[in-house]
C-alpha cells in the first residue's frame, strides 16, 4: 500500500491504541505509515509497568480519566488534549528511526523551534527540556515507534496523577524516569495541536513523498472493536502488572489489623493477617477471603466468601475490605 497517513479525532485511549494495533497488522513490505491521535485525561503506562506504582489510578478514574497500558516499553506519561501522539508503523526493511525523527524535528523547525535527540527515546529543546518521549516495539511484520509531543499540556496534572500512590509497594516492574519538561507553546504561542498536526503531515510528505490518506471512519470495524475490548479490560490495564508486595495497618474499634499481601497480576496470591482482636479465627478467615481477589476489591462478595460466618464477622470483613479499597491512593 506504500506510504499512508491517518489521524483520528477520538479522545479515548483504548480506542486509539486499538487502532494502532490494528494498523500494525495491515503493514506490508516497504510500507511506512504515520498515525496521529490524542487522548484526553489519560495516564498511559508501559507494557511492563505496575499501574499502582506509577500513578494514582483510582483518583484518576474517580476524576473521569482513563488508565491505559500500551504494548511498548518505557515509562508512564500523562495525556490531555494539549498533547499530540504520533506513531510510525513500518515494515522492517523500511523502518528508519533517524528519518522518522527528522519528520518530528522538521515539523518543530517550521515553528522556529530547534531540537536535538537525547539518547534513543527523547526529543529535547536546545536548552535541554524534554517535550517528546518515544517507545518502540517490533513484530515480524511491523516495527513501531510511537511518542508524544507536549504542545500545551496542563503540567499541574502530572504531579496529581503520575506520583506513585503506594510508597510501600515493592514491585519488580520498570520504574518511570522523571525529566525536566516543557510545552512547545511556551516556545512559540502559535503552536497548537491542530497546527502541529498540519506541520507533521506536511513534514511527512516532504521527507517520504506522496501518501494515501486513510479514512478514520473505516476503522470502526469488528477487528478494532475486539482489540478495544481487550485494552479497556481490567485484566489488561491492571492485571498485566508485575508481581509485587504491599502491607497495611489500621486500628479499628474492635482491634488492630496488619495485612501483608503478595500480588500477582494485581490479584492477591498470598494474604497474611495479624491482629490482637479477641476472635482468634477471624484473621485466617479474612486471609482466605482475600486470596484470588482483585487488589482494588472490585470483585469482592463478603456473603459468598464467608458462608456460615456470623453477622459480626461479616460486618468486620466488610469494614476491612472497604478500608483496603480506599487506601490505594
Amino acid at each position: 500500500m506504500g506510504n499512508c497517513f491517518l489521524e483520528t479525532r477520538t479522545w479515548n485511549p483504548w480506542w486509539n491504541l486499538a487502532v494502532e494495533k490494528y494498523l500494525s497488522e495491515q503493514i506490508g513490505e516497504g510500507d511506512v505509515w504515520l498515525y496521529l491521535w490524542q487522548n484526553d485525561h489519560t495516564v498511559v503506562i508501559g507494557r511492563n509497568q505496575n499501574a499502582l506504582r506509577e500513578c494514582r489510578a483510582k483518583l484518576l478514574e474517580e476524576d473521569g480519566g482513563y488508565l491505559a497500558r500500551r504494548t511498548t516499553g518505557g515509562g508512564a506519561v500523562y495525556h490531555d488534549l494539549g498533547n499530540l501522539c504520533f506513531t510510525f508503523l513500518a515494515s522492517p526493511e523500511a523502518y528508519d528511526l533517524t528519518r522518522q525523527m527528522s519528520v518530528i524535528q522538521r515539523a518543530c523547525r517550521s515553528f522556529g523551534i530547534e531540537t536535538q535527540l537525547s539518547g534513543r527515546n527523547d526529543v529535547i529543546t536546545e536548552e535541554g527540556f524534554k517535550f517528546s518521549g518515544n517507545a518502540f516495539s517490533k513484530t515480524r511484520q511491523c516495527w513501531i515507534q510511537h511518542g508524544t509531543l507536549m504542545v500545551d499540556v496542563d503540567v499541574t496534572q502530572l504531579g496529581n496523577y503520575l506520583t506513585p500512590s503506594r510508597e510501600k509497594l515493592q514491585s519488580k516492574g520498570v520504574k518511570s524516569v522523571r525529566s525536566r519538561v516543557c510545552n512547545l507553546k511556551e516556545l512559540n504561542p502559535e503552536v497548537t495541536t491542530d497546527a502541529m498536526r498540519t506541520a507533521l503531515k506536511e513534514s511527512f510528505r516532504e521527507i517520504y513523498g506522496d501518501f494515501t490518506e486513510l479514512d478514520a471512519a473505516s476503522l470502526d470495524c469488528p477487528e478494532v472493536r475486539n482489540i478495544y475490548e481487550l485494552y479497556s479490560s481490567w485484566d489488561w490495564r491492571y492485571g498485566k502488572s508485575p508481581a509485587c508486595e504491599t502491607s497495611y495497618q489500621k486500628r479499628f474499634d474492635w482491634g488492630e489489623i496488619e495485612i501483608s499481601l503478595k500480588l500477582q497480576n494485581l490479584r492477591v496470591s498470598e494474604a497474611t493477617v495479624y491482629s490482637d482482636m479477641l476472635d482468634v479465627e477471624f484473621p485466617e478467615l479474612l486471609g482466605q477471603l482475600l486470596i484470588g481477589k482483585c487488589y482494588d476489591m472490585s470483585d469482592m462478595d463478603i456473603e459468598k466468601g464467608l458462608p456460615g460466618c456470623s453477622e459480626e464477622q461479616q460486618r468486620k470483613a466488610r469494614e476491612i475490605v472497604d478500608w483496603l479499597a480506599s487506601v490505594q491512593d
